[in-house]
């Protein structure tokens, strides 16, 4: 889609069908607290992320990857992996792999370095038989004390991409990250474009869509394709035999997207009747699918 070419009004004596909206969030680090805060400004405290989890900050500060240059030809990578989770504790071991390609040859170690979190005094116990191994443990606590009490980039995108869902969005380029999203949505929109300014790495956009006959037909069309779009990825998840996990997350978007016909029977222009058979089919295909993970 060719942004330039749509039409947007500068003030309020026009009327609109709706908004465009894009918003990115670079990397970064913000506490529970001033995160609440943030969202409680605008309203839109409802959309608060779960408490952060011992383990998941644990897991977050150990993936990562290093490699260690030993001369030409020979170098060592060292990567975090899991060995044991349980109700007190987890295990992650540093992996040190060093490889010699002139002699093609490959060592192993599987405990250069351990890490064991316990659960109810939140420390971690590190030993190691290797001083870079060391290093990277000792980082991955550094890192574990941060990420125990802050959200980082990831989980604010969660965020805005659920606030964004509770709006009937329609995705407007093929590659995504602009969306239309209707009028009636206009407050909750400015709420969500306020909450991504107010991050310190963050940016939101909202640009109104004056009510003509061409932008009523972009958004048809734009429609049609995200109908036609998910009725595909519904028939495709089902023939490459997804996880339940992974099939359960692909039917709610397909349900979110069902739903959220309704509210563009005053937007889109022509006949509705292939748009309603491809929602019909959609929710067959959705109760199908439904049926076959209870079976």
């Amino acid at each position: 889609m060719n942004l330039k070419n749509l039409a947007a009004v500068k003030s309020g004596d026009v009327g609109i069908i709706g908004h465009l909206t894009w918003y990115s969030v670079s990397e970064l680090l913000i506490s529970r607290d001033e995160l609440r805060a943030k969202l409680s400004a605008v309203g839109l405290e409802g959309f608060m992320p779960a408490l952060i989890r011992l383990p998941d900050a644990f897991r977050r500060a150990t993936n990562t990857k290093y490699r260690h240059i030993l001369n030409a030809g020979v170098y060592e990578n060292y990567l975090f992996r899991e060995v044991a989770s349980d109700a007190k504790s987890v295990q992650r071991n540093i992996i040190r792999e060093t490889v010699d390609q002139k002699g093609r040859r490959l060592d192993y170690d599987g405990s250069a370095a351990v890490l064991i979190l316990d659960k109810q005094s939140e420390n971690v116990n590190i030993s190691a038989t290797c001083p870079v191994a060391e290093r990277l443990a000792r980082d991955a606590v550094t890192k574990f004390d941060i990420y125990k009490t802050n959200y980082g980039a990831q989980t604010i995108r969660t965020v805005l991409s659920a606030i964004l869902k509770s709006m009937a969005p329609t995705p407007v380029r093929p590659s995504g990250g602009v969306y239309f999203v209707p009028a009636k949505y206009q407050d909750q929109l400015a709420a969500m474009v306020a909450f991504a300014k107010s991050l310190e790495r963050g940016e939101g956009q909202m640009v109104p869509m004056i009510d003509t006959s061409d932008m009523r037909s972009m958004v048809t069309q734009k429609l049609l394709d995200h109908l036609r779009q998910t009725l595909r990825a519904c028939e495709e998840g089902a023939e490459r035999e997804l996880t339940k996990s992974q099939m359960k997350e692909l039917l709610e978007n397909a349900k979110s997207v069902a739903n959220d016909f309704t509210q563009y029977r005053e937007i889109v222009t022509g006949d509705l009747a292939e748009m309603e058979q491809l929602v019909s089919t959609l929710r067959e295909k959705i109760g199908e699918a439904l049926v076959n993970m209870a079976v």
